[in-house]
Formats: C-alpha cells, sequence, structure tokens
C-alpha cells in the first residue's frame, strides 16, 4: 500500500512540471542551434524542416506505467528580428491516447 501513491502520481501528468522544465532547458533569446541540441540532449525530438521555418515543433514521449505513453510537445519560436534566436516558446498540452 505505501507504493500506491508513488504509482499514481507516475500515471498523472504535471503540465506545470513540464513548463518549468522547459523553461530552465531554453529561454527566449538564445541561439535556436543551441536551444535545438539543449532540447535534443533532454530526448525530444525537433522538426526543423528546412530551417527557415518560423516554428519548430518540438516532441518527446512520456512512458507511463500503467498507461499508454503520452506526448510533451513544445513548439520554438524563431526571434521576428533575428531568425537565428528563439522569440518564444509555447509549451503545449501533453497528449495522451485515451
Amino acid at each position: 500500500m505505501a507504493l500506491l501513491p508513488l504509482m499514481l502520481a507516475a500515471c498523472s501528468i504535471d503540465q506545470s512540471r513540464l513548463g518549468n522544465f522547459i523553461n530552465q532547458t531554453v529561454q527566449p533569446g538564445m541561439p535556436m542551434e543551441q536551444a535545438l541540441v539543449r532540447m535534443q540532449a533532454e530526448g525530444f525530438y525537433c522538426n526543423a524542416g528546412s530551417g527557415g521555418d518560423a516554428i519548430i515543433a518540438c516532441t518527446r514521449t512520456y512512458e507511463r506505467l500503467v498507461r499508454k505513453n503520452c506526448v510533451e510537445r513544445v513548439d520554438l519560436i524563431r526571434s521576428a528580428t533575428n531568425a537565428k534566436n528563439v522569440g518564444a516558446i509555447d509549451v503545449l498540452e501533453v497528449k495522451c491516447p485515451k
């Protein structure tokens, strides 16, 4: 019974924790190339496309013990004034199969 709260915590999605983690990993103003390296080092796959896209979608599988895995999603948005830098970061809702 002592492990039940730990097991339930492993199954829940903490959206704010993901947001805090991303904000510590990448920040607006940093070079996009550096942001992509940092995201990939944290297990995210970032679809950089041709390199000129305004939004770069990054995803990572969130493994759960009891239910099917979820997908964490983050968009890196290029700066409007300098396309080589991150302008904004959008942490999207974690998607889980029903």
